[in-house]
């Protein structure tokens, strides 16, 4: 759906000016994202009517502005042709350690480098959405990356990791509650198994997509699996399956996918022998502007008119149908080559992150030695000084408990001299007396006799 511009302008120039003072995100910018889900063309009108405001806004809304921006045109399947502004934003939200806005930036940047033909660096960029999504868990979102993972594995022919990365997008679709992914992740699986000459799965899957499809009412949905099941029963001779599926691929032209239906539809009349309706079919692919689809036009063309007996048209068809094969050819050479260096790349950087994923384990189980080592000395150690300080405190103890009982001898010794000095000084004094004593009976002895005469 696609608003009129004046119309736009009228329905939001109100909300803006009522956002102005909405710091950091501007009212305006709420909108738009909203918009870029289910009308991106919308939302990228009303983004360029902001986009002089959005410079005076602070430096968050500004970054905020330009993934918008980012979302908003890849939403409407407008080609990325640069990388410089998505690595603006995503510097900023990394140097931010942003939880809610890096995941989704990192997928853009994903979605980007794909339009790039960068499928090394997009699977990179898909990887970290993967990681940063784990601490904001955007179930949506989650199955929107692991579809992107999925398509590029298709593309570099990686067809058993596509399967797996399929079914974690249709499990987070289930999650999501989402019917129109899980519809689109069923169809993908199908593509898997097609791919991998599965066909029993493959038109399992395929079937299951289209009921539910229809159980949700979903028209367009059902065009768009129906027009790949179409194909993919006739190539496996289906005929009348797949003439069911094509009516209903046919029910609306889409020109975006335009070319796939014609392809379908040429093959079945022509090996159904429809002449006249497959002769229209490969006649509108020969008008087509891609050489692949042209050289088949011409091709089948050719066929018939041999089939006609019409030789010398026949001739003509298949000569431009040699030309265009060689120059869808060297397209594809040069694909392929794309492709393979691409994988090459791919594979070496795996193989480098295997290795670096190795060294980290390696180093972790030597922070682990040498922390559970360090652990073991510190314990030790701290063993050792607790049985070093006990012990000295044992030896101060018995250090206080001998000078202790020195002190006592001590007093005790000096107690002792004391009385025994008592002792010798009362023994003086009775040895004194005694002398004393003596000395009078010697002296009163002496005198007796003189008088007695």
């Amino acid at each position: 759906m696609k608003w009129p511009e004046p119309l736009l302008i009228i329905i939001l120039l109100p909300l803006y000016f009522l956002s102005c003072d909405s710091k950091p995100y501007p009212q305006v910018l709420q909108l738009a994202d909203s918009l870029a889900n289910t009308c991106p063309d919308s939302a990228i009108v009303l983004l360029e009517q902001f986009k002089d405001s959005a410079s005076q806004e602070s430096k968050e809304a500004q970054m905020y502005y330009q993934l918008l921006t980012i979302k908003a045109r890849d939403k409407a399947y407008i080609t990325h042709t640069s990388d410089s502004l998505i690595l603006e934003v995503l510097h900023y939200y990394e140097k931010r350690k942003d939880k809610k806005h890096l995941p989704e930036t990192y997928y853009y940047a994903g979605r980007i480098y794909r339009d790039l033909g960068d499928a090394r660096q997009a699977l990179e960029y898909f990887f970290k959405a993967i990681d940063a999504s784990n601490a904001c868990m955007n179930y949506r979102l989650t199955s929107r990356i692991y579809s992107q993972i999925g398509t590029l594995y298709l593309y570099q022919e990686v067809y058993d990791k596509a399967h797996d990365v399929f079914v974690k997008a249709y499990q987070y679709d289930i999650l999501a509650k989402d019917s129109i992914s899980i519809t689109y992740s069923l169809r993908d699986i199908s593509r898997t198994f097609s791919t991998l000459n599965k066909v029993d799965s493959a038109i399992y899957y395929y079937e299951k997509a289209d009921k539910l499809a229809d159980k949700i009412k979903n028209i367009n949905l059902k065009r768009i699996v129906n027009s790949e099941l179409s194909e993919y029963y006739t190539k496996l001779g289906m005929y009348q399956k797949a003439y069911q599926s094509m009516q209903i691929a046919f029910e609306q032209i889409n020109t975006i996918n335009l070319a796939p239906r014609y392809c379908t539809a040429a093959r079945y009349y022509y090996h159904t022998n429809q002449l006249d309706s497959a002769t229209y079919y490969y006649t509108q692919l020969s008008l087509m502007n891609r050489y692949s689809y042209k050289a088949e036009g011409y091709q089948g063309l050719g066929y018939i008119a041999r089939l006609k007996g019409e030789y010398k048209k026949a001739l003509e068809y298949l000569d431009k149908d040699l030309a265009y094969t060689d120059s869808a050819r060297n397209i594809i050479q040069t694909e392929t080559v794309r492709k393979i260096n691409s994988l090459y790349n791919y594979q070496l950087k795996e193989k480098e992150n295997n290795r670096l994923k190795d060294m980290a384990n390696n180093q972790k189980i030597w922070n682990i030695i040498f922390i559970s080592f360090l652990i073991s000395l510190i314990l030790i150690f701290a063993v050792y000084w607790q049985y070093h300080k006990r012990k000295k405190q044992e030896e101060l103890a018995q250090q206080r408990r001998i000078k202790r009982m020195q002190e006592e001898q001590y007093n005790q010794s000096l107690a002792c001299i004391e009385e025994n000095r008592r002792q010798i000084k009362k023994t003086g004094t009775i040895a004194t007396e005694c002398r004393k004593h003596k000395k009078f009976i010697k002296s009163r002895f002496t005198q007796s006799p003189e008088k007695a005469h």
